[in-house]
């Protein structure tokens, strides 16, 4: 019980007792009022519209017209009698959005690769057919010889698998059981997307899972129970399951030397019938007549706060009541002088405790007659606890005339705050112990209609409140909107998360790990919980109505976008704009998801306005925590398929923290996970990721391909270049973002001359990207430019004539070229370019130019030095490919390059990210979607070049 909530007055004494409610709100910031604001610890902030989940299905069965909410506590509610809540929770009433949400013209295929039955009899080629059906390339196979025997890996698109630390005599046995293990992989990981994550609370939870346990008599193999549960309920198993079934009396969990078994209890035998029950009278609420509610509009109630449990379910009692409550418990304290223990308590019946502030009246709502305890509820308090059997004394019937004094009432909008891990704390701290003036939303009759009872109907376990209200203090100048006081302080006082130091165990999910091999993962707590659950609710709200203006992105500090670039599917994030638009005219935004660690390009038409629909997942920080692997070589080529094939998405692993921040501040971590076998113990990945390094520098592959690792004359390995996306880095409680991009391979002469690095910002298979056409030759073999960057790319052509045909211009001595180095030359009309240098060949220089794409041959004495300020912007043309067409063996004539030239060079198209693909000259090229937005229709131009018979359709395309 609430130590505050003792009915003698002590914890009233002193503050000014309540007025009516004068509806001059107090302002969020100002002068003299934040002195009042401060004496009772609150201030004003500003009303939202809202209302309970089952208020607004009764309102709409009820009402045929909706009384708009108020808009601001600052006024009066005009609004006629009797008073109604709104029908829309935290959406108030606006225009809806008609931009068109462009859509492919073609549906995505979304159909999963399901694997024979007689995989494991075959399993190469049973790979091979699952990356026929994804358009991936062949698996690759590399085999290393471990003296005397053979250790196999595989790579499946980004992924590699490995049989480590499995060894074979023959390379055929490696491979099948490598492809077998790759295979089991896939499997496990694409069985977890598609489901949806658990929003069932709790007790829903521990009750559906032991309806389902009583028909398995034998009980479920805990290491099985996952993939039962997730086949059975099609939703992913909550992640604090264990914890939930050791509490619970329905489950037990029984040990056997190689497993766990969960099982059933039996139910309860039917107990004997209970003894006449006295049943204690219902509170009479002080509702208006219909004369005074048509005067005054509205009920307000003066209550004394008791207990808070939710948002949904506060606990007051009202202040004209006291002192009868007062009285009852003098005669109680009198009457209880001999101790008569209870044997055998019974559900619903009353009884009566002892606790430090003297007896008070309990109802008991649940009994565990194998250890002897009761749950029970304070009625006049509204708080719940347990009790021992002997703790219980019974309760007279003229106790029970007076009326259950606790009053359970719902908070006005901030129904979404419901099972927030913090919100209790913060409510008890302002609210408990306060007198305050309540305005009453529901009416008597949906009161009557919702089940009539003041203390809310009480059913399978649960609690759901009859009345719903929105609180002020009125003890001074202003009226105080406590709804909005404590939405703000809740949010307010969400801690970020952060990892336990010193070697301690930190239970994670693994969200993504980036092309620098760095991790971010999930804490497994409650505050993962409540997130995935309310993005799961909220998700259920949205509507088109609920889409983002160019003012929304200037205002919301997070967004909620819809993501369809996982086969077609709608998965939905949090996300952040990594910057603020800064015109009108931009639909494309780079959108960094808080609690998945990645940064995706997302047009506006895929954002949605997340504040108006949820307030309390708008106001919670940010989950995702990005990690490096302590003690581990640099993760790149084969390492890093092989580190994203050891840790899926969403996969469990047990994180500690080795060393602080390093030099870019991310935590220096071991992560632990699973072997491949169910019952297998934890292993060490950082170990594992070592001693394949070391088994990989120390053996000479059987196989190569370029995409594996590189190393130089020392047996250093060396780092690729990387045609990687951006990487966000975000820290918990950091706002800041920065990018991450693996070093270029070593060229073959070095130099101190200068380099310009790629451009980084690649936006993520599935994503939009805005392009400007550089270079057209065919559909095969383009160029493109990152349109956000033109004008940059306009000023630094500017600069680079007026150096390159100035005075202080440079030459370069042909002993000190490089190849991979940077220069100025000129190409046939003379304007300068920048340019790398690929092959020397004495005074005839090999050269591709950086901004445009195109290769070309200059003399040695035309290349100038390039100063500093002129190599910032990164590489400008990034090798394109045209994607919905036939590319493979296809010989372009004169008319179809002339028309492709025609509709494309110069030209600006937003660019829908396909995949990736390699070229003859094993150089990385996006493959795009171009698409021409600037008529009201989008016009893609591959479909174009088909209906004009400039190209022919992918063979078995599936979008």
């Amino acid at each position: 019980m609430n130590g505050n909530s003792n009915g003698h007055g002590r914890a009233m004494a002193g503050k000014p007792p309540q007025r009516p409610i004068l509806g001059n709100g107090a302002p969020h910031r100002g002068g003299g009022p934040i002195a009042a604001f401060d004496a009772s610890k609150n201030r004003g902030l500003q009303q939202r519209t809202s209302v309970n989940d089952r208020l607004k299905k009764q309102q709409q069965q009820v009402q045929p017209a909706v009384t708009p909410a108020a808009t601001a506590p600052t006024n009066p509610m005009p609004v006629p009698a009797p008073m109604t809540p709104p029908a829309t929770p935290e959406a108030p009433t606006s225009k809806p959005d008609h931009r068109a949400v462009r859509k492919s013209t073609k549906s995505q295929n979304t159909n999963k690769f399901v694997f024979k039955s007689d995989a494991a009899q075959d399993p190469i080629g049973a790979l091979k057919a699952y990356c026929e059906f994804k358009e991936l390339e062949e698996p690759k196979y590399r085999t290393f010889n471990s003296r005397p025997n053979l250790i196999c890996s595989v790579g499946v698109g980004s992924f590699i698998y490995s049989s480590y630390p499995q060894e074979f005599a023959d390379e055929l046995t490696a491979r099948k059981a490598t492809s077998w293990i790759a295979i089991q992989k896939i499997q496990e990981s694409e069985s977890r997307q598609p489901l949806t994550i658990c929003t069932l609370t709790d007790h829903e939870f521990i009750d559906g899972l032991y309806r389902e346990l009583r028909q398995y008599p034998n009980g479920i193999l805990g290491h099985k129970l996952e993939e039962w549960y997730e086949r059975t309920f099609n939703h992913h198993l909550p992640s604090h399951w264990h914890d939930l079934v050791v509490e619970s009396s329905k489950i037990r969990m029984e040990k056997t030397v190689t497993s766990l078994i969960l099982l059933a209890n039996d139910p309860a035998s039917p107990r004997r019938a209970a003894p006449q029950r006295y049943e204690i009278s219902e509170l009479r609420l002080p509702w208006m007549s219909e004369s005074e509610h048509s005067l005054e509009r509205h009920h307000d109630w003066s209550l004394y706060i008791t207990h808070c449990d939710s948002t949904k379910q506060i606990w007051a009692r009202l202040i004209d009541q006291i002192s009868s409550l007062e009285e009852l418990t003098v005669h109680l304290n009198r009457h209880v002088a001999v101790r008569t223990p209870i044997t055998d308590p019974h559900e619903q019946d009353m009884y009566l405790v002892e606790v430090a502030e003297g007896w008070s009246r309990v109802r008991v709502l649940s009994v565990d007659a194998k250890q002897r305890t009761c749950r029970c509820h304070f009625v006049d308090f509204g708080d719940v606890a347990s009790f021992e059997f002997e703790d219980l004394v019974p309760c007279p019937p003229r106790f029970l005339v007076l009326p259950a004094q606790a009053i359970c009432l719902g908070m006005y909008a901030l129904e979404k705050f419901e099972g927030h891990p913090h919100a209790q704390a913060v409510m008890l701290k302002q609210l408990a112990g306060q007198r305050v003036v309540a305005r009453i939303l529901t009416t008597e009759k949906q009161f009557n209609e919702l089940g009539g009872c003041a203390q809310g109907v009480w059913k399978d376990e649960m609690r759901s409140a009859c009345l719903v209200g929105t609180l002020y203090d009125t003890s001074t100048a202003d009226d105080i909107h406590l709804n909005d006081l404590v939405a703000n302080e809740i949010s307010l006082n969400t801690p970020a998360p952060i990892l336990s130091p010193d070697q301690k165990s930190n239970p994670v999910l693994i969200s993504h790990i980036n092309e620098g091999g760095d991790l971010t993962v999930l804490l497994r707590n409650e505050d993962l919980r409540f997130v995935e659950r309310s993005i799961a609710t909220t998700v259920a709200d949205i509507g088109e109505q609920h889409r983002v203006t160019l003012s929304d992105l200037l205002r919301d500090r997070l967004v909620f976008v819809c993501d369809e670039s996982v086969e077609g599917l709608k998965q939905w994030y949090r996300g952040m704009l990594t910057a603020k638009p800064k015109n009108a005219d931009e639909e494309t935004f780079d959108v960094y998801y808080v609690d998945d660690g990645r940064l995706r390009k997302t047009h506006i038409s895929n954002i949605y306005r997340l504040e108006a629909n949820n307030l309390a997942l708008a106001g919670y920080p940010p989950l995702a925590l990005r990690v490096r692997l302590h003690d581990v070589p640099d993760i790149v080529g084969d390492m890093l398929g092989r580190l994203r094939g050891l840790m899926p998405p969403r996969s469990e692993a047990i994180l500690k923290v080795m060393e602080g921040a390093g030099s870019d501040q991310l935590p220096m971590v071991n992560v632990y996970v699973r072997g491949q076998d169910a019952n297998a113990m934890y292993m060490c990945v950082n170990s594992a990721i070592q001693m394949e390094f070391e088994m990989q520098r120390s053996t000479c592959p059987q196989s190569y391909d370029d995409g594996g690792l590189r190393f130089n004359p020392n047996g250093q390995l060396q780092r690729r270049n990387s045609f990687g996306s951006v990487v966000s880095s975000h820290s918990s409680g950091s706002q800041s973002f920065s990018e991450h991009q693996t070093p270029p391979v070593t060229p073959l002469r070095l130099s101190s001359s200068t380099t310009i690095k790629d451009y980084e910002a690649i936006p993520a298979v599935g994503a939009y990207f805005e392009v400007r056409i550089g270079l057209s030759i065919n559909p095969g073999h383009f160029a493109v430019q990152p349109y956000k960057c033109y004008n940059q790319l306009q000023h630094l052509m500017k600069d680079l004539q007026a150096h390159c045909k100035g005075a202080s211009a440079q030459s370069v001595p042909a002993a000190r070229l490089a190849i991979g180095q940077a220069y100025a030359a000129p190409d046939s009309d003379n304007v300068y370019y920048r340019v790398i240098i690929r092959k020397i060949y004495d005074e005839i220089i090999h050269v591709r130019f950086v901004d445009v794409g195109d290769d070309g041959v200059v003399a040695c004495d035309q290349l100038k030095k390039l100063p500093p300020a002129l190599t910032e912007l990164p590489r400008m043309a990034i090798p394109a490919q045209l994607y919905g067409i036939q590319l493979a063996d296809v010989l372009w004539t004169q008319e179809n390059c002339e028309r492709f030239r025609s509709l494309t060079l110069g030209q600006k198209f937003i660019g829908f990210v396909r995949r990736l693909s390699r070229l003859k000259d094993e150089t990385l090229a996006l493959c795009l979607e171009l698409i021409d937005t600037s008529t009201p229709q989008d016009i893609k131009l591959h479909e174009i070049l088909i209906n004009e018979k400039h190209a022919q359709p992918q063979p078995e395309e599936r979008l």
